[in-house]
């Protein structure tokens, strides 16, 4: 009898457990098919299109495509013509995102540094900080063209003293270091909590310490929180080093939809890409300079990667 229980038990057991899996499996399905569909698929996809060029319409009006090297060779001539290509214009303009993601990196530590040593009004710039990342990027886009625009705040204080503020962002000279300025002004967000919160994990005895010892706080940075942090400040600059080719601003939202937005001098590769993509022109081109900037970032990433990993402190605490 006992050994009929316990096997009625067991069975009562699988089919709890074969009920749980099969709900389990069920609700991954739907991610893991969207995955396959609209990550792997569509890359699939854009590297067969970048070896494709377009060679006429069938009789029936379709469109022809044939394998072809013509999608490298347009780009690879782009650079015969820096000056006058919107490639390499785009390509130039995000470097110059990218430079200032960068520079973002360091500013953003120190802001987490002194607000993780709870400086006065603390809390309101962590939340002023944060803000960004929370509301509309339409809202902060507005309050700031409303800003720096004829008539705005800072107009009315260069009035004071005779002077006007210039067309920012319709000057081709100005606009995408203006769009840049944004950027940073808004960019503390995310990275600024992921710091603070792996700074919160620092023994205190370790900070006490170097207190006792008359460790200044620039010397407690490098000595102290940065060795301890390390994984994830690492973690912050190799995501970041992932972006080489795709740093972006919110071009969009700062000049429209128009035709202005085509502008060379404020154009970025990912943004060049998307309106061609928007305009429905040949697609192949984007996705063959797509494809090779993916091949040239990816043993940066590595390398980058295996360099930080050389330096890794292995602090554990």
């Amino acid at each position: 009898m006992e050994g009929k229980q316990r096997t009625g038990k067991r069975l009562k057991t699988l089919r709890k457990n074969k009920s749980k899996y099969l709900f389990v499996y069920g609700m991954l399905l739907l991610p893991v098919i969207q995955f396959c569909i609209f990550y792997i698929g569509i890359n699939m996809n854009s590297i067969v299109m970048a070896f494709k060029e377009f060679a006429g319409y069938a009789a029936d009006g379709g469109e022809v495509f044939c394998w072809s090297l013509e999608n490298f060779r347009m780009f690879f001539k782009e650079w015969a013509n820096p000056e006058t290509s919107v490639v390499m214009s785009a390509l130039r303009n995000t470097f110059k995102y990218f430079t200032a993601a960068v520079c973002m990196v360091p500013l953003t530590f120190l802001v987490a540094y002194f607000l993780y040593k709870k400086i006065p009004g603390y809390k309101f710039f962590r939340v002023l900080f944060f803000l960004p990342s929370i509301v509309s990027a339409m809202l902060f886009v507005t309050t700031y063209k409303n800003l720096i625009g004829y008539g705005g705040p800072v107009d009315l204080l260069l009035s004071l003293v005779g002077g006007r503020i210039p067309p920012l962002l319709t000057d081709n000279a100005t606009a995408t270091g203006t769009i840049i300025a944004f950027t940073i002004w808004t960019g503390f967000g995310v990275n600024m909590i992921l710091y603070q919160s792996a700074m919160s994990r620092i023994p205190e005895e370790v900070i006490e310490a170097g207190q006792l010892d008359g460790v200044p706080w620039y010397k407690e940075i490098v000595s102290i929180i940065i060795p301890m942090v390390w994984p994830t400040l690492s973690t912050t600059l190799i995501l970041l080093i992932t972006s080489l080719f795709n740093s972006t601003g919110p071009i969009l939202l700062f000049q429209g939809s128009g035709v202005e937005v085509d502008n060379p001098a404020i154009t970025t590769t990912a943004f060049w890409i998307y309106r061609q993509t928007f305009k429905g022109a040949n697609l192949n081109y984007p996705a063959a300079i797509g494809m090779f900037y993916t091949l040239v970032s990816i043993p940066i990433v590595f390398l980058v990667r295996y360099f930080f990993n050389k330096i890794d402190p292995e602090v554990e605490y």
